[in-house]
């Protein structure tokens, strides 16, 4: 209930932000499976309801990291990491809406996304194995980019800077990013598990632009 209240509570004011007057609701998926849900009877652009999608994940994850890392408070992983998890529909249906052009209108009902366009509006396909491979290369690429400049970079910059001790993150735990120290005789610098998460996030934006890119003949075409 700490994930779902927020999450569809700001499903909720991007609804209100559009014109629209939400409802919230529960429901139950495959007989067994629990969810939450925010509808209206607004109709909505293929942008408008990618914003829509996409803002609880966003907005949750941009407040909840910085907090874990300024004040150290490791266990907001577990709410982030729910909060993505149940996010993973909103992502698939914005990696589908993509595929669209981006002038259909859309109907959203709680137990589906009603498409309004012409015949001609018919979807690009969405490749998952390229969606995924796109996700993992830039991941992969971002995670070490990041370990070079702040292995390489981080203690000279610091040290450039007069910086003696400085730590992101909370050591020991999936949120340590950083962490370096200046004495007189040494200087010392570890880059901890975090920077995967970095890479995570990074990868995912390259998917959504690749996929986004790879649907634009779609809409060229019309």
């Amino acid at each position: 209930m700490v994930v779902l209240v927020p999450h569809e509570w700001l499903h909720g004011l991007v609804i209100r932000y559009y014109g629209g007057e939400a409802r919230y609701g529960v429901g139950i998926a495959h007989f067994i499976l629990p969810y939450a849900y925010a509808t209206t009877d607004h109709e909505f652009t293929r942008n408008q309801f990618i914003v829509l999608l996409l803002t609880p994940l966003v907005v949750m994850t941009a407040v909840g990291v910085p907090l874990m890392l300024v004040f150290e408070w490791g266990w907001l992983i577990v709410p982030l990491a729910a909060n993505a998890a149940g996010a993973i529909a909103d992502l698939w249906m914005t990696m589908t809406l993509l595929s669209f052009p981006a002038d259909v209108r859309l109907e959203d009902h709680p137990n589906g996304v009603r498409i309004l366009g012409h015949e001609s509006d018919r979807p690009h396909g969405i490749s998952v194995t390229g969606v995924v491979w796109d996700a993992l290369s830039g991941a992969a690429v971002t995670a070490i980019g990041v370990f070079i400049l702040l292995a390489a970079g981080g203690p000279l910059a610091l040290d450039a800077l007069g910086v003696d001790s400085l730590t992101i993150g909370t050591p020991d735990t999936v949120t340590f990013l950083f962490s370096f120290s200046s004495t007189p005789t040494e200087i010392s610098m570890v880059v901890g598990p975090a920077v995967l998460g970095i890479g995570a996030v990074v990868g995912l934006v390259y998917a959504f632009v690749r996929s986004y890119r790879r649907a634009k003949p779609a809409v060229s075409e019309k």
